[in-house]
């Protein structure tokens, strides 16, 4: 059996390797295809494209090997299927998955190199290839001038070159255009009939060494109604031109230290873990805020049996003009609702009465009692009525209008009517409270816009780096996933080389990408949770890969052309036996 393992294992390593550099060489390619217009034309030199390729050919290899591991499983089975010593194997009563075992550690085995270089590689290598990428991106394009075309690329100079020799050293037909400063006269320029053009040893700097020429300059002010103007001839001249902002520079890393892609799993936990506590905090200091402008909420559609006039309404009332007048009654018939009234005392007390309208309300200010049931008042009203009370019961609605109704019937038919807190004020009040509310919904409303917009770019944050958390786990154990969908597949064609299992690796490799990339972006734009849009993929290809392996295992014609040609042809009989039949009727 290990001399059979090792045969198996020496039939996978090869295409594998193969696969795999050619799978990376093709990715790399399409990358460099989308970004070739930033590349050309930029002065790089060799050393700087080498050190990128390394950089983005590392990040590329997580996708690399699902593909990989894919294809070389489907040449390997398909190559002992062809042969027939898969066959052989399986006659001598060694099954399907005995057989597959020691790829399947294999298989394993690369899902958790994969996984650890996604972890602790990739966002290395993805942070210098961000920083390299976006350093190219912005760089200016190569020095190069070209002939009867003035080059304005310089700080504080243009060129133009009537002809430039082979050696591309030596210029003719020269003419220099000079702004030395802000506020400096724009006729300072240079002519001169030929030259040459040489850069320094460290390019920093573009020598010019003019010929035969004339050299024109404006001194003073532009405020100046009169100016000097010199002109000066010459034999020879020369002028330095600073070129060193052509040359690529290296921008420090710092800049894509925040990016997700950049981070491995713990330092993605504690990046989610703050985020997620910044997002609550926000949300319960927005929650506070609202309750505070509107702390009537609370209050909202309250029963007449079950109201308790809080601090700040009676502040409000104290404060307003338009309950000034109210006070000496409204006060006084709170505080009588608020405290039962004793048969004794409103039979008995007729000349107490003012003073205990003044002590009742200074106690209801005081306890902060909650009023009295509407059913006791209730109760006590036709005592009252029959006893021809001192003290009047009556409800706070009829207190506006300054009248006193005795009747139970009456009293039960104004308690209904009485059923929230606004039907207490006057209509003037109510008017006025309702513009104002109205203010401060519209100014809740256009808060809330405001703050909704914060907390679902924090959520989207979120969203971005749960993505990240789970696609270094679903990547590395899409080796293992492609591996047990192309052995089985392998041995059900029996087809090898790079033909027919180049096809439907292709095919199954689309579908897995095509998978994650479209659960990636719903996970983003928040249509399904960070785990059900980057595990999407393995829901789709698990059950594919059960379903191939049950059908190795059974010896399936699922892929055999011949099995299929053979169905063919027994239908085609059967009709053409049916038509005769039917022809002889």
């Amino acid at each position: 059996m290990k001399k059979l393992d090792k045969l198996i294992i020496k039939s996978f390593i090869g295409p594998f390797v193969a696969t795999f550099f050619i799978t990376l060489f093709v990715l790399v390619m399409q990358f460099f295809w989308l970004w070739i217009d930033d590349f050309v034309g930029k002065g790089l030199d060799a050393f700087t494209i080498l050190k990128f390729i390394w950089y983005q050919s590392a990040v590329l290899i997580p996708l690399a090997l699902p593909l990989a591991v894919l294809l070389s499983s489907l040449m390997t089975f398909g190559n002992l299927g062809e042969s027939f010593e898969l066959v052989a194997v399986k006659s001598s009563g060694i099954s399907l998955l005995r057989f597959m075992r020691p790829l399947v550690f294999v298989s394993l085995f690369i899902s958790f190199c994969a996984f650890l270089f996604a972890n602790y590689i990739i966002p290395v290598a993805q942070l210098k290839s961000r920083t390299m990428l976006s350093d190219i991106v912005l760089a200016k394009p190569a020095f190069d001038i070209k002939e009867g075309v003035f080059y304005d690329k310089l700080d504080r100079f243009a060129i133009k070159i009537g002809k430039k020799e082979k050696d591309d050293s030596t210029i003719r037909d020269v003419i220099v255009f000079e702004n030395n400063a802000y506020g400096a006269l724009q006729d300072n320029f240079v002519i001169a009939k030929s030259g040459t053009m040489r850069p320094s040893p460290d390019k920093r700097f573009l020598d010019i060494v003019f010929k035969d020429g004339w050299r024109y300059q404006e001194r003073g002010n532009r405020s100046d109604s009169a100016t000097e103007y010199v002109r000066l001839g010459f034999q020879q001249y020369k002028m330095q031109l600073d070129i060193s902002s052509f040359n690529f520079k290296s921008s420090s890393d710092s800049n894509n230290r925040n990016n997700e892609r950049v981070l491995n799993m713990r330092q993605l936990n504690l990046s989610i873990d703050s985020m997620t506590r910044v997002a609550d905090a926000e949300i319960g200091r927005y929650r506070s805020n609202m309750m505070a402008n509107f702390s009537l909420l609370q209050y909202k559609d309250s029963v007449v049996k079950g109201v308790t006039i809080p601090d700040s309404v009676l502040n409000f009332k104290k404060n307003n003009e338009a309950f000034r007048g109210l006070d000496s009654v409204t006060g006084k018939a709170v505080a009588v609702a608020a405290k039962p009234i004793k048969k004794d005392s409103v039979l008995h007390k007729k000349d107490s009465a003012t003073a205990a309208l003044s002590a009742a309300a200074k106690k209801i200010k005081k306890r902060k009692k909650r009023a009295a049931r509407a059913d006791s008042i209730q109760k006590k009203s036709d005592s009252v009525v029959r006893a021809k009370p001192a003290i009047p019961v009556v409800p706070l609605d009829s207190v506006a209008r300054n009248t006193v109704k005795t009747d139970s019937a009456a009293l039960r038919k104004k308690k209904q009517e009485a059923q929230t807190l606004t039907a207490f004020l006057p209509d003037s009040v109510q008017s006025n409270l309702g513009e104002r509310a109205l203010g401060n919904i519209n100014a809740a409303k256009d808060n809330a816009s405001i703050n909704l917009s914060s907390i679902q770019e924090q959520e989207k944050n979120i969203r971005r780096y749960k993505i990240e958390w789970h696609k270094k786990i679903v990547l590395a154990l899409a080796c293992f996933l492609m591996f047990m969908i192309g052995a089985p597949l392998g041995s059900i064609i029996r087809k090898g080389g790079l033909g027919t299992p180049m096809i439907f690796a292709i095919v199954f490799f689309l579908v897995f990408y095509f998978s994650s990339n479209t659960g990636e972006k719903m996970a983003k734009e928040g249509s399904l949770s960070a785990f059900s849009g980057l595990w999407l993929s393995t829901f789709i290809l698990a059950p594919i890969g059960v379903f191939l392996t049950y059908k190795a295992m059974h010896d399936s014609n699922l892929f055999n052309k011949e099995f299929y040609n053979r169905l063919r042809r027994k239908l085609l009989s059967k009709i053409k036996q049916k038509r005769l039949n039917s022809g002889k009727s």
